[in-house]
């Protein structure tokens, strides 16, 4: 008996290990066209155990369990769980997030939505959308041509140099020079709820230290989506600083399931474009022949005064190169319902096309979310990186006279007066920045009831900064200091801490989400600067070896704190009808007396109209939303001090001997925030289940703005911060989006976006309705962003003389007509009409091919100074010249726009004359990715590869793109030569 009983309870063993362990096959495809989806996740539920889809959709999975449950997911489309209960064969429709509004957008401080529940202005950038279209080296150069009504433009081109970032215009006043004043105009950035260092703040980053862009310092590939808040409804729980817009950045997390290991490589081959054209040695010579004998000198000392004639140095060629870059990425990432974990590590070797301006960066970021207990997480998102790039204007040097040879006889480099030998500096001289960045955050949630919870977030943005300028006495950039030495040092640490508490209810179809919190920031910052000339040794570059009279030290300091409270409400009814309320209390130290403290609101609806009873369901339109708001936003970027009455104390400030203090800024107490009201309306339609059309229309107001005015020279002070102007951006957004349409085994998808802008202004508290500096303008009535300068009349074919126009419309060859704010035209605006871009994927088996189109409209650009310069005639002793000043004026008769050369010839370099309609279609990119067949990847034991391609920068038309041969805005736009790249990457999971 025993024996029967041992046997009976071996074959039940046997049926329960059989009946536990179960092979699920089947096939996942997307619910609309039925293709299959490769890539798709399939999880068992509560286990690690899972796989993706091959590239047909197909999957097989062995289950623990004949009563498993399996997750499917995929980015951008609903996850499902379905219950096996002993079937073998499960096939999936996976619906798209976006075709249900039921895509997730972040709105910050930990609140996140569906599409279909925003109330405000919203838009979104996932990860694939950003990587796929550019080489570009920072996160907010990617989203060029993304997003309507959000302007990206670079003054330098230069790649790790911040780049300008508009929203809905600028909402600030424009800077009107260097003794000027104004607040910031860049958008509000937050990385996983830390707000990171404005790079652009023209009253905190002066000087002549080196700005690296601090999105420069992120890796891309680390970013899982970018949420633009435009309007007020989206933005103003953000309230201080929020006026020009948020821009939340979302890093990636592990998910649940086995660990996960996946590398890329990728390898970037830059080559110049663009390039300035510039007299040859042959040219060369002849012009400075001609304008030594239109100046007025003798025959005979012209040979003297030209210099050889038997040399030619292309300067430019010289120091441009073709660049190699290599981008590496290590991930890992895993983990259980418990616990989730992402590791990333990354290397990048950037070499650019210009010489000694390379750079490198090592960068690393971990995410942790952890359940403590019942009801309670802990989650972690932290980085660090290390950045190095050399600085090295050599693209300010192709102007060197190209009849000096680059070699003496003696095989040493050519010694210049007043400048480096251009090769020579690049060898002797050091120029560099170093920086150590850190991001980091740790947020406890935990549920205290079936409604409520807390949440508390502490985080820290550090940076360290060290710049080394070394110039060499063996070149004329060091030889009159006899070697000189520069060494600053800085940090910024900036740290966050909120916490609030969140209600989240719904009674029958009320539905109720709220949170008040309180939010303190603290920000510090501290530098050191020492030089140091006549140097003892030039092989030990380090500061202390100089005298006392040879050496200088100087330090900055600066600290600023603030206080809000802050409150959302959202609610909706049968998620048809939505609201929105805001409130937030900001009390900042930035400003002074009664100043300190500003309140902030915004209210927003929406209606879902295709929801209502009387709407009829058809197949044309599917989905119709209407929406409004309207709020209040403030911008603090002032700096730290501007409220302050501040002196400067210096050694070369001195009475009697004895160091004194000298004023600096002027106190005003009454110094308050710069506000701005918002309202927008739009609509949502989608129709033919594929497409979505976004109109928006806003009208945002800024009131006291801010600036400096000048001042009574009795009173001590020269200027005084004041809020002195109103201004206003209005304008019209659309955007349309194919969604997955089917083209036989073809799938596209497509996002067209254009955004119309124009900016007023509305009031200037000044002695007059008109302020000028520069080439900058303030006008009553006019836009906010007036190019300022002369009328250029060409050049008088009789004697070759520039001429331009006066006020009353003559014509005058006397600079000094002309010059003065008070004489200036209108000549131009600096933004544009519309903007937009329009992107494109096709999708088929396995291949995906992406490409990318922006432009503007509208928009003039004065060309930058060194551009002007080059073509300059009356300067031609000192440097080459721009290629077009072949095109000078020779003799009586002669009809051109470039005056003769000659040395007493009149010029002004703020004239129409150096001003291009920069209006542009651009090809921005182009990528090509293909995903290897499964059974290829499993030959290899790799869950996954692709291997893509790349091409960034590949045309750009101009409206005025310059004459055949000759250079024109193309050329001359960026001071920094433009590179087209090419991107060749290979990614490989395990």
């Amino acid at each position: 008996m025993n024996k029967i009983y041992l046997i009976a309870l071996l074959v039940c063993l046997q049926f329960q290990v059989f009946a536990q362990e179960l092979t699920v096959t089947g096939k996942v495809v997307e619910a609309g066209d039925k293709l299959g989806m490769p890539g798709v996740t399939v999880l068992e539920k509560g286990t690690s155990n899972g796989v993706t889809t091959d590239i047909d959709g197909k999957y097989t999975l062995k289950v623990s369990k004949a009563d498993a449950i399996l997750l499917f997911s995929f980015i951008g489309y609903e996850t499902q769980f379905v219950s096996l209960k002993g079937k073998v064969t499960v096939n999936i429709k996976l619906k798209s997030a976006d075709q249900k509004l039921g895509e997730v957008v972040v709105l910050g401080y930990g609140s996140v939505k569906s599409r279909e529940a925003v109330v405000g202005s919203v838009e979104q950038v996932k990860s694939a959308d950003l990587l796929k279209h550019s080489n570009a080296q920072s996160v907010d150069q990617m989203l060029e041509g993304q997003v309507a009504g959000v302007q990206i433009e670079s003054d330098s081109g230069d790649p790790t140099s911040p780049v300008k970032v508009r929203i809905r215009g600028n909402n600030s006043l424009p800077d009107l020079g260097s003794s000027n004043f104004t607040a910031s105009s860049e958008p509000l950035y937050i990385l996983d709820g830390v707000p990171l260092i404005d790079a652009l703040n023209p009253n905190v980053n002066t000087g002549t230290e080196t700005v690296i862009n601090p999105l420069a310092l992120i890796n891309p590939e680390d970013i899982a989506s970018i949420s633009i808040l435009k309007d007020a409804s989206a933005a103003a729980i953000y309230g201080a600083n929020a006026a020009n817009g948020v821009i939340i950045i979302t890093t990636k997390k592990g998910t649940v399931g086995k660990t996960r290991v996946t590398f890329s490589q990728k390898t970037i081959y830059s080559t110049p474009i663009n390039k300035i054209e510039y007299l040859n040695g042959e040219q060369y010579v002849e012009l400075s022949e001609e304008f030594y004998r239109n100046s007025g000198y003798s025959e005979e000392s012209i040979p003297d005064e030209v210099g050889r004639t038997d040399v030619y140095t292309n300067w430019r060629d010289l120091t441009l190169q073709n660049g190699m870059s290599n981008l590496s990425n290590l991930t890992i990432s895993g983990g259980s319902e418990k616990s989730t974990f992402r590791l990333s590590l990354g290397y990048k070797d950037n070499e650019t096309t210009t010489k000694g301006n390379d750079f490198e960066s090592i960068n690393s970021r971990l995410s942790l979310d952890t359940k403590l207990a019942s009801g309670i997480s802990l989650i972690y998102r932290g980085g660090l990186t290390s950045f190095k790039a050399d600085k090295y204007s050599a693209f300010a040097t192709y102007a060197y006279k190209p009849n000096i040879p680059v070699y003496d006889e003696n095989g040493d480099y050519t010694q210049m007066e007043t400048y480096a030998n251009p090769l020579a500096d690049l060898a002797q001289n050091e120029n560099n920045s170093k920086k150590f960045y850190s991001n980091n955050s740790l947020t406890l949630k935990a549920k205290v009831s079936k409604n409520f919870s807390v949440r508390s977030m502490f985080g820290l943005d550090y940076t360290s900064t060290k710049k080394f300028t070394f110039y060499s006495k063996e070149n004329g950039r060091g030889r009159k200091n006899n070697g000189y030495l520069r060494e600053s040092r800085s940090e910024n640490m900036n740290w966050i801490a909120n916490s609030q508490l969140e209600y989240n209810g719904s009674y029958k179809q009320n539905t109720i989400s709220a949170s008040a919190g309180i939010q303190l920031k603290h920000d510090q910052t501290n530098s050191t600067t020492v030089t140091e000339k006549n140097m003892i040794s030039e092989k030990i570059r380090v500061p202390g070896q100089s005298d006392t009279e040879d050496s200088t030290v100087k330090g900055s300091e600066s600290e600023s704190a603030s206080r809000s409270y802050y409150g959302r409400l959202n609610y909706n009814f049968a998620k048809k009808y939505f609201m929105a309320i805001s409130f937030r209390s900001d009390a900042s130290s930035y400003f002074g007396g009664d100043q300190q403290v500003e309140n902030f609101a915004s209210i927003g609806g929406s209606w879902i109209i295709s929801k209502e009873n009387f709407w009829i369901e058809n197949d044309i339109v599917n989905f119709v939303k209407l929406k409004a708001s309207y709020g209040k936003l403030g911008n603090a970027k002032v700096g730290s001090y501007s409220a302050r009455g501040l002196y400067g104390y210096n050694t070369s400030s001195n009475y009697n001997g004895k160091l004194v203090a000298t004023p600096y800024t002027a106190p005003n107490e009454d110094l308050g925030w710069q506000t701005s009201f918002k309202f927008n309306t739009g609509l949502t339609i989608k129709f033919l289940k594929r497409f979505g059309l976004d109109v928006e229309y806003y009208n945002n107001k800024t009131k006291d703005g801010i600036m400096n005015l000048s001042v009574v020279p009795e009173t001590g002070w020269n200027r005084i911060a004041v809020n002195t102007a109103d201004l206003t951006n209005y304008g019209l957004e659309f955007t349309v989006k194919a969604n997955d349409i089917n083209l036989g085994e073809v799938r596209w998808r497509a996002n067209f976006n254009i955004g119309f802008n124009k900016s007023r202004l509305d009031k200037l508290n000044i002695y007059s309705d008109r302020l000028v500096s520069g080439t900058a303008g303030l006008i009553v009535g006019k836009s906010t962003a007036l190019i300022m300068g002369a009328k250029y009349a060409g050049v008088n074919p009789e004697n070759g003389n520039p001429q331009w126009y006066k006020l009353d419309g003559t014509l005058t060859e006397n600079t000094s007509d002309i010059s003065g704010n008070d004489r200036k035209f209108v000549i131009g605006k600096s933004d544009p009409d519309f903007t937009g871009g329009f992107s494109n994927s096709f999708s088929y088996k396995g291949f995906n091919l992406s490409c990318m189109l922006s432009f503007e409209y509208g928009a003039d650009k004065m060309m930058p100074y060194p551009a002007r310069e080059m073509e300059n005639g009356r300067s031609l002793y000192n440097f080459n010249k721009s290629v077009n000043l072949i095109d000078r004026w020779q003799k009586p008769g002669d009809i051109t726009n470039i005056p003769r050369l000659d040395q007493s010839i009149s010029y002004n370099a703020y004239s129409d004359r150096f001003l291009f309609d920069q209006t542009n279609l651009s090809l921005r990119s182009i990528s090509l990715k293909y995903n290897l067949p499964k059974h290829i990847c499993e030959s290899i034991r790799l869950a996954n590869a692709s291997l893509g391609v790349n091409v960034t920068n590949v045309y750009t038309w101009y409206k005025e793109g310059g004459e055949s041969g000759r250079n024109g805005l193309a050329e001359y736009r960026y001071p920094f030569p433009q590179s087209r790249m090419y991107g060749f990457q290979l990614n490989l999971g395990i």
